[in-house]
């Protein structure tokens, strides 16, 4: 492959939103260079659900980036997890697929970028999915190359703890990517019998054989080439040598909230102030690239059960016995996501769209050493996370050498109405943990003050205790004011023929987890980019 190759199209990041982008793209009889910094797998270790365990903090398959300390969590520094490798984070995640609700992009929209309500996005989340729940054929798709599956295997503390939502009050919704977004569901997840099914796997491994497709991986991207202010190629790295590539039609970043705005930032695309600092000469004044990182803030509550939970399939002899039903059968705890009950619910009857979301895990993990072990104890997780986040943080650069990770600033619990969010969780996590039949099976809720212990005392478990969900978004927002780093087409604004496609671009959260939306960001891209 000639370093000074030519394609219509350069596509950087091989993740949830590239892998759709791309594919379409080709299908429109486009030439594609997709170019992915980390390596392709030889084990396949990613196929097994259950192994993210062994690829979540591993380098090998993880950019592993560590924040700043955030003074609003107690000065906390912390790992935050990227995919790097084929598939991106759909690769290494926990495999839940949730659409978020039909009113978190008619907000998009309101908030002006027009063609992202839920009208105009529907027959993109349609358009990408086989679901085995695509019953309701005006909702759901089972035509598309990614594939939505239901459990193959639930344990009954999952049911138990489904039951008590009910119990609770939350309704019991068959479909949480259905026709409601609201109440208390068995998850859904991006796998393909019993397989992690990442978008390297539903969109681009079938189309390696296209001559159209020129995929380079193990490359890392110095800079965006321009002539003018339109963007031509790239300069990038790969095995120690430096290697430039050429653009007729343009370049699509589509490397994740992190690594997009960094590119961008590398190319003299961001504030000018920020940028001499690092001998970066500015081609367009952009302010808020990497402004506005917007994550879940939440919790993740350990139980102690008075029944058997999954952590007892971690022993050696289960482990075995795991391991074999999963490579005989495809089936069992290794064939599932990490969740297996979902809730999205209104903490407070007066609000007007649900401000929680719920996980459960069946079992119970602690972090040693930066990695994560499965202790032999009777533990399940509860998760609460807040929906709609009003703290931002935000991104700047280390320095101008391109495998220098960025500085991420979190500030997760910067404004006030999302310390309260956390609190009301907080309140229903106890809720959930003292409603059978969930309730009679935990002893108790490890590290949580007793609710005698007043308010300062679950004030200080909050600031200690709050973590990201791992679901960035927002650096590269797009909007029609003239501080958005796109415009609603995801075109950089004040540069031609360069775009942005993947998470960085939500100019606000969403009630989920991001996955199914980078997707159907990548696909919308594509007609966004070539009509």
């Amino acid at each position: 492959m000639s370093a000074l190759k030519e394609f219509d199209y350069i596509v950087v990041g091989s993740g949830s939103a590239g892998c759709p982008l791309t594919a379409r793209l080709l299908e429109k009889k486009n030439s594609v260079l997709l170019v992915e910094a980390g390596k392709k797998e030889r084990l396949n270790l990613t196929h097994i659900p259950a192994a993210l365990v062994h690829t979540i903090g591993n380098k090998r398959y993880d950019w592993d980036f560590q924040t700043e300390p955030d003074p609003t969590r107690d000065n906390l520094v912390e790992k935050w997890p990227r995919g790097r490798v084929p598939g991106g984070s759909s690769a290494i995640n926990g495999m839940i697929f949730i659409r978020g609700a039909a009113k978190d992009y008619d907000a998009w929209e309101a908030m002006g970028n027009k063609g992202w309500g839920w009208n105009a996005v529907l027959p993109y989340f349609r358009k990408m999915e086989t679901a085995d729940n695509d019953k309701d054929n005006a909702l759901r798709g089972g035509l598309g190359p990614q594939r939505v599956s239901a459990l193959r295997w639930k344990h009954p503390v999952s049911e138990a703890f489904l039951d008590s939502f009910v119990n609770a009050g939350v309704p019991l919704n068959p479909d949480l990517n259905g026709a409601s977004h609201e109440g208390v569901a068995w998850n859904q997840g991006s796998t393909r019998e019993g397989k992690r099914h990442s978008a390297w796997e539903a969109f681009i491994k079938p189309k390696l054989g296209n001559p159209d497709l020129t995929f380079v991986d193990g490359t890392i991207v110095e800079t965006i080439l321009f002539e003018g202010r339109r963007a031509v190629g790239i300069r990038a790295i790969k095995d120690g040598t430096r290697v430039t590539f050429k653009a007729r039609k343009g370049v699509v970043l589509s490397a994740g909230s992190i690594n997009s705005p960094q590119i961008l930032m590398l190319s003299g695309i961001g504030d000018p102030a920020q940028l001499k600092r690092h001998g970066i000469e500015p081609l367009v004044e952009s302010p808020d690239v990497g402004r506005n990182l917007m994550e879940h803030p939440g919790l993740y509550v350990l139980a102690e059960m008075n029944v058997t939970t999954a952590n007892s399939l971690a022993t050696p002899i289960n482990g075995v016995k795991t391991l074999a039903e999963w490579v005989f059968r495809r089936k069992g705890f290794m064939s599932v996501p990490t969740a297996q009950v979902l809730a999205f619910l209104k903490s407070d009857p007066s609000f007007e769209e649900p401000d929680l979301q719920f996980h459960l895990f069946p079992f119970g993990w602690v972090k040693k050493k930066g990695r994560y072990t499965v202790p032999n104890r009777k533990l399940t997780t509860i998760l609460v996370n807040i929906n709609h986040p009003k703290s931002m943080g935000h991104l700047e650069l280390r320095s101008k050498d391109p495998l220098a990770p960025v500085a991420i600033y979190p500030r997760l619990l910067d404004h006030p109405d999302d310390f309260d969010g956390v609190k009301r969780g907080l309140a229903w996590v106890r809720k959930i943990a003292s409603t059978a039949p969930f309730g009679s099976q935990v002893i108790n809720l490890i590290d949580v003050p007793d609710p005698s212990a007043g308010a300062a005392a679950d004030e200080a478990y909050i600031r200690k205790s709050t973590v990201p969900f791992l679901h960035p978004v927002g650096t590269c927002r797009m909007g029609i004011d003239a501080r958005a780093v796109l415009t609603p087409d995801l075109k950089v604004r004040g540069a031609d023929n360069l775009w942005v496609a993947d998470a960085s671009i939500f100019p606000r959260h969403i009630a989920g987890n991001t996955n199914a939306t980078s997707i159907m960001i990548g696909e919308r891209a594509s007609d966004l980019i070539e009509p």
